[in-house]
């Protein structure tokens, strides 16, 4: 249910959970630093004990009673935070163990949402805040989202409209001597390498080989799934090849071009930005899913972009593991 700033506030304060915006996705928040509240964030969402929680805090300060800083996490606080970085770094003992999933390391982010930040300004614990969605569901961009996805079990929800962003993080590993990107997000590989002038492993291969790090969420090889079917497809020209495209059938595309391509099929055709401006698919990609879940289509189809040193890597990630199959 939509609730006031203060009865979440409340329902924080007193151990139980609550819904939150920030930039990328909305959160469902509870007391960091109380592993009893914590487990209800898990409970709720179904999450597997073994897939860690990220720490949101105000500043680097504030994060400094609960992990190791280093001068790459300096570097990166100042440039990045508050945004859509999470910085993994050994944690310090005072961290619930669940939070972790029992690792030696904790993902903490600073979020620049006017209203989460207000919460932690208010509050005497950081919060530990996954996406509002139950576990490998499409992350919710909207409250409305939140509440369908959780109906009757809905903790209280804070309104802020739809999230500026629409992606989850980048999350970078600091722990190790080589940094690594777990997560891909908005903050790109380039723009870190070009701010601790050093190279940055990607660990983008881990996805093809079906590898992944438990050490960051959002890493389970099938995540961001909808309720409908999925298909991916490696180009619009294997798409439009492969004769899959039916009547009340789904196609999301990247631009108007795109739609018109597909006019002669039966399918529907959804396009995430009207000129493939990449922030716009960005914002647009888990909304469209959510929307598509009520529309009753028979299949959705996915179409993989062609990848740079952008956005562009993080969609692919996203629509890739929304096709997966379980794992």
């Amino acid at each position: 249910m939509l609730s006031s700033f203060s009865e979440c506030k409340r329902n924080l304060v007193d151990g139980n959970l609550a819904v939150l915006p920030t930039e990328t996705v909305y959160g469902l928040a509870a007391n960091g630093l109380k592993s009893e509240a914590v487990n209800k964030i898990f409970r709720l969402k179904g999450r597997p004990a073994n897939n860690p929680v990220i720490l949101h805090i105000s500043g680097l300060d504030e994060a400094r009673p609960y992990a190791v800083i280093t001068k790459n996490a300096e570097i990166l606080a100042e440039r990045f935070w508050p945004g859509p970085l999470t910085l993994l770094l050994n944690k310090k003992n005072i961290i619930p163990e669940n939070v972790t999933a029992s690792l030696n390391t904790v993902g903490i982010r600073s979020p620049s949402n006017k209203v989460f930040r207000r919460m932690l300004n208010e509050l005497a614990f950081p919060l530990a805040a996954p996406s509002a969605n139950p576990s490998n569901r499409t992350s919710p961009t909207t409250s409305a989202q939140v509440i369908e996805m959780f109906g009757s079990k809905c903790p209280p929800v804070l309104d802020d409209g739809q999230t500026a962003l629409g992606l989850e993080s980048t999350v970078i590993d600091l722990s190790s001597k080589v940094p690594t990107i777990l997560r891909p997000g908005h903050v790109t590989t380039g723009e870190i390498e070009d701010c601790l002038s050093s190279y940055i492993s990607t660990g983008h291969d881990n996805l093809k080989s079906g590898k992944f790090s438990h050490k960051s969420p959002g890493n389970n090889l099938k995540h961001y799934s909808p309720k409908t079917p999925t298909m991916l497809h490696r180009s619009l020209g294997s798409c439009i090849k492969s004769n899959e495209l039916h009547r009340n059938e789904l196609v999301l595309v990247y631009s108007q071009d795109a739609v018109e391509r597909l006019n002669k099929f039966e399918c529907t055709t959804w396009s995430l930005s009207e000129k493939g401006i990449l922030e716009e698919v960005g914002r647009s990609l888990f909304k469209s899913l959510h929307e598509a879940d009520t529309q009753n289509f028979k299949k959705i189809h996915l179409i993989l972009l062609v990848e740079g040193d952008d956005l562009s890597l993080a969609i692919n990630d996203r629509i890739t593991r929304a096709c997966a199959k379980q794992d």
